[in-house]
């Protein structure tokens, strides 16, 4: 895999798939990026993105015993935000169904259309990734290595 060159802001963390640590990670990354950019909204924005990562992530996660992992890189005037985990083959699918449609139009009408469809079903609601396409204005990259998911959600800075 490549990897930009690590720059002064780089974090990378390795944990079990918990739902405790999802908002003492999410915490921790707006901290650290609130002291690394000038932009708080930018910051709230990339923490909110490694927060619905990371629950996708717990939720689909093939393993208790298994592990997330969150990098996060500013380089090249962007922000990579990364979180892997080991998943099973019909999660994968199911990711990968996901990620052709929230690809298939306008973020906008297709946040609105999720919205609706969450409001009218109990259960998963599937906001996280158009959420962090429309309200976080990142791209999304899926990659997939047999059970290995990553997921990349990339914000573009204007200044670093």
């Amino acid at each position: 895999m490549n990897r930009p060159p690590l720059s002064s802001d780089y974090v990378e963390m390795r944990f079990g798939p918990r739902w405790t640590y999802i908002s003492s990670v999410r915490k921790f990354v707006a901290s650290f990026f609130m002291i690394g950019l000038a932009d708080k909204e930018r910051a709230e924005q990339i923490s909110m993105a490694a927060s619905e990562l990371l629950e996708n992530a717990v939720k689909y996660a093939s393993e208790e015993e298994g592990y997330l992992k969150i990098s996060i890189a500013k380089a090249a005037n962007e922000v990579d935000v990364c979180v892997k985990n080991e998943a099973e083959s019909h999660h994968i699918n199911t990711l990968r169904r996901e990620f052709a449609l929230i690809h298939a139009g306008e973020p906008e009408q297709i946040y609105l259309k999720k919205m609706e469809e969450a409001a009218m079903t109990e259960g998963q609601s599937r906001l996280g990734l158009i959420r962090i396409l429309y309200e976080g204005g990142a791209k999304l990259r899926l990659d997939i290595n047999e059970s290995e998911v990553s997921i990349h959600a990339i914000f573009p800075l204007e200044t670093l």
